[in-house]
């Protein structure tokens, strides 16, 4: 999926989430550091395009079963 594609997905989903829009950004805004790690990890994913989609899907569903992730 190219990164146009990506951007078009996510605007897509945004207006979906009703409730609590904007608790990421407040939560964000108070810890920088997590802030910049976060935008770096969302950049990398979007501008990776040498990796299966679905391969990318897989890794993150085990990394967050690993650390007990429930999502």
């Amino acid at each position: 999926m190219r990164l146009a594609e990506k951007v078009v997905a996510y605007a897509r989903v945004l207006p979906k989430a009703r409730r609590h829009r904007t608790d990421l950004l407040r939560y964000l805004g108070r810890r920088p550091a997590l802030l910049s790690a976060n935008g770096i990890y969302e950049g990398a994913l979007l501008f990776s395009s040498s990796v299966d989609n679905r391969l990318k899907a897989l890794a993150e569903l085990k990394v967050s079963s690993r650390v007990g992730c429930p999502f």
